[in-house]
Order: structure tokens, then C-alpha cells, then sequence
């Protein structure tokens, strides 16, 4: 297939498990003594069987194939021991299979386990130059890089320190700054992004968006369903170094979540693989409306949902606003001020206590101040509140709810309160304000504030999701019908 990145034919990749430290000397002593035999004699085979007493293979992966497409984003998932790793370390080119034939076109980075391929005795700086030379960079090219990683690291003077006297957290920061700053074709991510805060969490998460929006191939490793959803357009299930199924990862991940609750047997799953099949024609379907959305085609809005008072043209204006400008830094991200400000951001507890912590389901108000050089006859107040992962969770504005603010006079300060229940579960979570109003047709930005303010929720119950809907539940006999 012209368009394939990645081709994985038959591939097979065995570990040879010894019975004791005494068979690891022996039972290749044996073998290598049958080899000096004739071929096929009696001496041979019994030796051959004798040494194979000593061992026995595992098949980490077992005559998979696969193909990825340019400008993919697929999410690898499976039970642990189903092969994910070893089939991503193959590809990456750290392993080499037993049996079959892999082929990658383009320049690969990987983050694979913590801290893989840093010297641990190297300083930070020594692993940039040592990681980027092995992807074909020279010196001078890395120079020219080495302040962009720096600065995405965000570690400050360890840069300069070992990598052994590194958290986990600052290993990763380093390892993802290195992979995004030399131009993938094809980026690998294995588990990697569940160490580090919140907000390089969320600034790693914005980052792979933009490697997608440009076409980087994505291979993501995560028992994150939900990120799998997010990030990637086609999905593969792996279970005993077999592909179960690939296609839509709604699909995948709802498989593997069946086959971790009915526990050992993939035999379970084969009603549900039939039906989507035939559904969709072959296991490898990638169907259109399996691509996450761009942010114009995202969810278009109606006059009814924008209200009569926003027409269309401006509901649709103001949506694609909203979203059009991405966060990397996974700091505030600003623009605007010269005819309006923002002045402050205050998350408020219902006793008007400022907090950036709270339990699911408090009520908070979420204050802003705002003041106009000029009189705005019809201001626009906006909040938008997003995961992590970049997720927008919640958004809203006084356009689009109905709830019109009062004209403001120039110079004049002026207060503006979201009060809502805080529904959401156990997490960290970013606040996005926005100040605009329209002049005719025309939208005018006077002051947007992105992930201005970063709230910690802790949980009650155990409950699990992204909302918290407070579910009561109770039981009950069904009453007998008689007569």
C-alpha cells in the first residue's frame, strides 16, 4: 500500500526461558556439540533433545501483521503480557523480531519505559546530544535545537545535572522534549504520559494534537481508554502477541473492557467481533467517522441552541473563536487586553472563600473582574473548563445561554460570576475565560485568558467517569401479578 508507514508482516519475537542457571551454561554447550555431529544422526537428535530440556520459548508476539497508514493515530491497548511494548519496541528499532519483517519509512521517536535510552550517568544536556545523534542529527543541528528542548523540559539547571539524580517526572519531561523537537514522522508513545503534573500533562496532550493536525503518524500505548479515544482514529486490541481486532477505538475499547471483566479467554469476545464485522465490513475497516473532528466540524451550532438572539452566522463565529487557538505551553495563554482586560480570576467556595481545591459536587462561583477602555453595549462573558488531556469538559457563555449581560460603561469595573455545581470527577482541571463582544457582524476579541486557573478535585466515593450525575440508586421485589 503506497500510503503504509509502518508494515508488520508474521512478525514473532520469542524469549528463551531457562529452567535453572545451570541449564543456561549447559543446554548451549549441548547444542553446539550436536552441531559438530553429522547431520540427522542419532547422536545429533539426542543431543538436540537433551538441550532442549534446559529451555522453553515465549512468545511475546506471534505471527502478527499490521499496517499503518501516513498521518495515522493509532492506540495499542491489551491486557498486560499481551505484547504492546515488545510489538512498539520492534518498530521503534530496539528490538529486533525472531521471525517476520517490519518496515517503517521516515524518522522515528519513541518514548518507551522510563528513561530508555538515557545514560543514567550522563548529565541532561550529554543524553539531548546522544538521543537526537542516534536519530541521524548532527551537532550543529542539535545547537540549533538544544534551547526549544530546554525550554519544553522546564528543568531548569538539571539540565546540566546526571540523569540519575532525576525524578521520574523530570525523565520524562526531557525524553518528550527530545521526540517532539526533531521532526517525527512516526511518533511512539508507550505509556509515558501518566508521570509529570497536571499542566505538562495537558501541555504533552496539546502537543500530540498538533503532531496529528500535522500528519505525524501516532502510536499511542495506554490503558487510558479514554485517551485512546481522544487521541487516536483507529484502534488495535492485542492479546497473547495476537491482534484480536483493530478498527474504531470506541469499538476496541469497548472489547477490551469486556474481555478484563469475563477475565481469561478471548473466546468470550467472538459474538461481539462477528457482529462488528459485519457491520463494517472487514477487521482492518478505518471508517471516516472515526476521525476525531476538527475543531470547525465540531459539533455545529443552531439558532435554537445559540438562542433567537444569536444568529448563526455569529454562534458558529464565536464557536470556532473559542476553539481556534491551542495551548502548548501548559502555562496561561493570553491575547487581546489592548481594548478590554480581564482583570482578575477567583474560584470562590460558597462561604466566598478563594480555593483551588474542592470535593465533587461543591458548589463554587467563579468570579472574574473585567473593566472596557470603551462603553460595550453587549459584552460576552465565556468559561470553558478542560482535563488534562485537553478535554473540553464544559463550556459556556452568555450568548449562548440566554443569560445577556448589562451594557458597560468605559473604565468602569465590573464583576461577573459563573455559579454552578462542581459535578465532576476526582482530577485536575483548567479554567478558560474570554471577554468579546460582536460589532455588527464582526467578532472582537477584547481579552481571552486560556488554562488561566488550575482547580484539584478530590471524590467522596469511588465512583469513576468524567461527571459526577450523583446516581441514586435503589431496589426493590417485583410485586406478583395475580388473579
Amino acid at each position: 500500500m503506497s500510503d503504509s508507514i509502518i508494515t508488520a508482516e508474521n512478525l514473532s519475537k520469542a524469549y528463551r526461558i531457562w529452567k535453572s542457571p545451570a541449564d543456561r551454561l549447559k543446554s548451549p554447550f549441548l547444542s553446539c556439540a550436536a552441531g559438530m555431529l553429522p547431520k540427522d544422526s542419532p547422536p545429533q537428535r539426542a543431543l538436540q533433545k537433551h538441550a532442549a530440556r534446559g529451555w522453553r520459548d515465549f512468545y511475546a508476539l506471534r505471527d502478527l501483521s499490521l499496517t499503518v497508514r501516513r498521518g495515522e493515530a493509532v492506540g495499542i491497548i491489551g491486557r498486560n503480557g499481551s505484547g504492546k511494548s515488545t510489538l512498539l519496541q520492534i518498530i521503534a528499532g530496539t528490538l529486533q523480531p525472531t521471525q517476520g519483517r517490519i518496515e517503517t519509512r521516515g524518522r522515528v521517536a519513541a518514548l518507551l519505559e522510563l528513561g530508555a535510552g538515557f545514560n543514567p550517568e550522563f548529565t541532561g544536556r550529554e543524553n539531548v546530544y546522544l538521543n537526537a545523534a542516534i536519530l541521524g542529527f548532527t551537532h550543529k543541528e542539535v545547537d540549533a535545537r538544544f534551547d526549544d528542548i530546554a525550554q519544553y523540559a522546564e528543568i531548569g539547571d538539571f539540565i546540566d545535572q546526571p540523569v540519575k539524580t532525576y525524578s521520574s517526572g523530570m525523565v520524562v519531561r526531557l525524553a518528550f522534549a527530545v521526540a517532539v523537537n526533531v521532526e517525527p514522522d512516526i511518533l511512539i508513545i508507550d505509556e509515558a504520559l501518566g508521570v509529570g503534573d497536571a499542566r505538562f500533562q495537558l501541555k504533552c496532550a496539546r502537543t500530540i494534537d498538533r503532531f496529528i493536525a500535522k500528519g505525524v503518524t501516532l502510536l499511542f500505548v495506554s490503558h487510558d481508554a479514554s485517551m485512546v479515544k481522544r487521541l487516536c482514529n483507529h484502534a488495535v486490541l492485542l492479546e497473547h502477541g495476537c491482534v484480536v481486532y483493530a478498527g474504531r477505538p470506541n469499538d476496541v475499547v469497548n472489547l477490551y473492557s469486556k474481555l478484563t471483566i469475563e477475565g481469561n479467554s478471548v473466546d468470550s469476545l467472538k459474538a461481539d467481533i462477528a457482529a462488528l464485522r459485519a457491520a463494517q465490513g472487514c477487521v482492518s475497516a478505518r471508517p471516516a467517522d472515526a476521525v476525531e473532528p476538527s475543531p470547525k466540524a465540531a459539533g455545529p451550532v443552531t439558532d435554537a441552541q445559540a438562542g433567537d438572539a444569536a444568529p448563526s452566522n455569529q454562534a458558529e463565529a464565536l464557536l470556532a473563536e473559542e476553539r481556534s487557538h491551542l495551548q502548548l505551553s501548559g502555562q496561561e495563554f493570553a491575547y487581546g487586553g489592548e481594548l478590554g482586560q480581564i482583570l482578575s480570576i477567583t474560584v470562590l467556595d460558597v462561604t466566598r472563600k478563594a480555593r483551588t481545591w474542592f470535593t465533587t459536587g461543591e458548589r463554587i462561583v467563579v468570579r472574574m473582574v473585567v473593566k472596557t477602555d470603551d462603553a460595550c453595549p453587549e459584552p460576552i462573558f465565556a468559561l470553558t473548563i478542560k482535563n488534562t488531556a485537553g478535554v473540553e469538559i464544559y463550556g459556556t457563555n452568555t450568548l449562548f445561554s440566554q443569560q445577556p449581560a448589562p451594557a458597560l460603561k468605559a473604565g468602569e469595573p465590573h464583576e461577573v460570576d459563573f455559579t454552578f455545581d462542581l459535578n465532576l470527577m476526582p482530577g485536575h482541571y483548567f479554567f478558560s475565560f474570554g471577554f468579546i463582544h460582536f460589532v455588527g457582524e464582526k467578532l472582537v476579541v477584547l481579552h481571552r485568558r486560556y488554562d488561566a486557573i488550575n482547580i484539584e478535585i478530590h471524590g467522596l466515593d469511588r465512583t469513576f467517569g468524567i461527571a459526577n450525575l450523583k446516581a441514586a440508586i435503589t431496589s426493590r421485589p417485583v410485586a406478583s401479578k395475580t388473579g
